[in-house]
């Protein structure tokens, strides 16, 4: 079994921080700005960061080899393929450079509806935090190295099984990678479901102003 990739700690980290919005919610809702739909584009924006991480791990993690239906074997091949090669780096690599869209909202849009509504210790933490966000793309780019280097060693491996025709061992592989993975999936479900959470309160906000 290849080695779990240990992803760097703040990524997820950040996500955990996103309390400190939570913490001036209600400030926010009684003085409600268009920029809410800014900060709805901010969340999005880094959810889609955590969910290219988790669409490569579902496509080897969701796998099984059954050679009694030729289809489904045949549609399984094709996404190990696509996980043994360098496309998977371009992919995930796709979620990054929003960091410097997410920081270009904030300064732009939200600093002002900020500077109005929250006092200053408040506007320090906000500032705090959009400063992190700026900067996942670097932390952004080591957790996409390491998955993505498991990932394409892991289908490498697994693919040798499937060519031999070893479809019991290949299934068995998943399994246990998918026991394996389970403490970071936990982990990135964790981060998207307070993103989503958030991301559902400000599309209120938006639509009341």
């Amino acid at each position: 079994m290849v080695p779990i990739p240990i992803s760097p700690d703040k990524l997820f980290d950040t996500a955990q921080r996103l309390g400190v919005i939570d913490a001036v919610k209600r400030q926010l809702v009684k003085q409600p700005d268009p920029a809410a739909a800014k900060l709805v584009t901010v969340l999005e924006e880094l959810s889609k960061i955590y969910g290219a991480m988790e669409d490569e791990l579902t496509t080897y993690l969701s796998l099984f080899f059954d050679n009694s239906d030729p289809k489904q074997l045949a549609r399984e091949r094709g996404s190990l393929a696509s996980l043994e090669g360098g496309a998977i780096r371009a992919r995930m690599g796709e979620a990054r450079g929003r960091c410097s869209k997410i920081w270009n909202i904030y300064t732009r849009y939200l600093t002002p509806w900020f500077d109005r509504v929250l006092n200053p210790n408040e506007r320090r933490e906000l500032a705090g935090l959009f400063r992190e966000l700026s900067e996942v793309d670097s932390h952004m780019l080591d957790a996409i190295n390491d998955i993505a280097t498991w990932l394409t060693n892991e289908a490498s491996e697994t693919g040798d099984l499937v060519e031999r025709d070893n479809f019991a061992d290949a299934n068995k592989r998943v399994l246990e990678a998918r026991r394996q993975m389970r403490p970071m999936r936990e982990r990135i479900a964790d981060a998207m479901i307070q993103i989503r959470r958030l991301e559902g309160d400000f599309i209120e906000i938006s639509g009341a102003v």
